[in-house]
């Protein structure tokens, strides 16, 4: 298997240097998205670009090997990272470099987050989770729009055990990140006032702009993001609602 690598980078795991690995395959088709080669493909070639590459699982692991002692973390992404089954072992992997974990995922697989999660050694450290819409609007992300309902279904599953996870404090902490891209067109101030009802009080609510360009449906290529004026008004609704939303 050929997966995405960035060797070393300061953004994808909060506060740590850490190298990043993107797992292919996933089951939305967010139009926006800019790893569609990973999004649509079990198997993938070639160069990725943006200062990473494709490369075999293998010489990923080696690269952990070689750079444990000067990173901190890995976060794994994908494409959706849980519908792999190179996820696990690459977790073990990690945690016997001593390297935190991360892990981005859409949160439509729950019983996956779950055994992920009930398992020490694959439990991570840290969750970050793309709240993409309103659940009543995931028709629009499916590879099939009648699979919406049960994305939505599955996406709220996966915040209630999140949830939980945090509430109860069982097991090593664990950190958890909910993330949404302000797409003009699915994300806007009502999009934001559902998403923020869906979340714990406090949650660490990551608000992201769009960025057109390469996107997996190339008609969002020339899409505008929202202005400066209008960001800021949307940002200070979320953080009104949920006093851990911020603009990345």
């Amino acid at each position: 298997m050929n997966v995405g690598l960035l060797k070393t980078t300061l953004v994808n795991y909060p506060g740590r240097v850490s190298a990043a690995v993107f797992l292919p395959g996933c089951n939305l088709r967010c139009p926006y998205c800019h790893n569609g080669g990973l999004a649509t493909a079990s198997v993938v070639s070639g160069p990725k670009g943006d200062g990473g590459e494709y490369v075999p699982i293998e010489e990923a692991y080696a690269h952990l090997e070689k750079r444990a002692g000067l990173i901190g973390a890995l976060a794994v992404s994908g494409g959706e990272p849980l519908l792999s089954p190179a996820l696990a072992p690459l977790i073990r992997k990690a945690r016997s470099l001593g390297l935190a974990v991360k892990i981005d995922t859409n949160g439509t697989l729950p019983e996956r987050l779950h055994a992920l999660l009930a398992d020490p050694e694959t439990r991570p450290d840290m969750i970050a989770i793309d709240v993409k819409t309103l659940p009543g609007r995931y028709g629009e992300l499916a590879v099939e729009p009648a699979a919406g309902e049960r994305d939505a279904e599955r996406l709220l599953e996966s915040l209630v055990i999140l949830a939980r996870e945090t509430a109860a404090q069982a097991g090593p902490p664990l950190r958890v990140e909910y993330r949404t891209v302000l797409a003009p067109g699915l994300v806007g101030e009502a999009e934001l006032r559902g998403i923020a009802a869906l979340l714990p009080a406090g949650a660490d609510w990551e608000l992201a702009s769009l960025s057109p360009g390469h996107c997996l449906d190339p008609a969002w290529d020339g899409r505008e993001p929202y202005g400066p004026e209008e960001t800021r008004r949307l940002l200070e609704i979320a953080k009104n609602l949920v006093d851990g939303a911020r603009l990345r």
